[in-house]
């Protein structure tokens, strides 16, 4: 996209009719969808990210096994082609529950990158737009939360509220909150100063109408890359804390926990750690250059 389009649309007049600011808009986002289908980052990584998308929504049908079945007799069976990704240490089909697996990953990692999104861009705007002492106070206390490695805070706040995935995705959220708020509030400093904001505080808008209605739409490009970058760390934070034993619990499929219960088989039975290890992070890498490539196009 070009300087003059972006410029466009990012400092429309308040006298510009609403049709052309619609037809501006159009037009931007029909730019965007074409410069990310000629992106190979991007497109690369949405078919990386599309192959979990459908084994998460429908792997009843395409499991040969079902991920939960014990089979006693078959118990750390090789790959082979009965069993291609090998049968783990209670003969469940390792390529089931790997396929399986992704069910529980891509609808925790999603609603707690959602929730993180609601907080982020309502502190973000909030801040950015009336500053003075409502945006020190998020200021400190963005420092001070960056102070803790983050997966430290997330074990400390669940081993006090218990495990479950609904603490889970609330511990994520809560804890991306400020962070995407602070990528929020950087865009929203920069647009307050535009003109259009200017023209709609001299016909007497209110400050959350002008933050909904005509900041938020022009700073989409910034949040949407925030939140697919961050989809990435919630999937991998979700794998954690399931790996430590505070996320989801057996008898699940779930990657992380998958790789915990394989370390005591790893010498013996390698195939239980590596193909789910190798799941997630094809998952983590294709949400990663989905990203990447939306940012190029943006920039471009």
């Amino acid at each position: 996209m070009s300087t003059v389009e972006q410029s466009d649309l990012a400092g429309i007049p308040g006298g510009t009719a609403p049709e052309d600011v619609a037809s501006l808009r159009r037009a931007r986002r029909a730019e965007l969808v074409r410069g990310l289908l000629h992106s190979k980052t991007f497109m690369i990584g949405a078919a990386m990210v599309a192959v979990w998308v459908i084994s998460a929504l429908f792997w009843r049908w395409i499991t040969p096994y079902n991920p939960q079945a014990v089979d006693p007799i078959n118990t750390l069976k090789a790959p082979s082609s009965a069993h291609w990704f090998g049968t783990d240490n209670l003969g469940r089909d390792v390529f089931s529950r790997v396929i399986a697996g992704a069910a529980p990953v891509l609808t925790v990692a999603p609603l707690a990158t959602a929730l993180g999104l609601l907080g982020g861009i309502t502190l973000g705007l909030l801040t950015g737009y009336y500053r003075g002492w409502v945006d020190d106070v998020f200021s400190r206390l963005v420092d001070a939360l960056l102070t803790f490695p983050l997966i430290i805070l997330a074990v400390l706040v669940l081993a006090s509220l218990g495990r479950s995935p609904r603490n889970v995705i609330l511990v994520i959220g809560i804890i991306f909150t400020p962070l995407i708020a602070r990528t929020v509030r950087s865009a929203v400093l920069i647009e307050r100063e535009r003109e259009y904001v200017a023209a709609a505080q001299l016909r007497g808008e209110r400050g959350p109408r002008i933050m909904v209605f005509e900041i938020l739409p022009n700073i989409t490009g910034p949040i949407t890359v925030e939140g697919t970058i961050r989809l990435g760390y919630a999937i991998f934070a979700a794998a954690t804390l399931a790996f430590l034993g505070l996320g989801i619990q057996d008898p699940s499929p779930d990657w992380g926990l998958q790789v915990a219960n394989a370390r005591a088989y790893v010498q013996i039975a390698w195939w239980m750690a590596i193909f789910p290890a190798l799941a997630l992070s094809t998952l983590v890498v294709g949400v990663h250059l989905i990203a990447d490539g939306i940012r190029r196009v943006l920039e471009e």
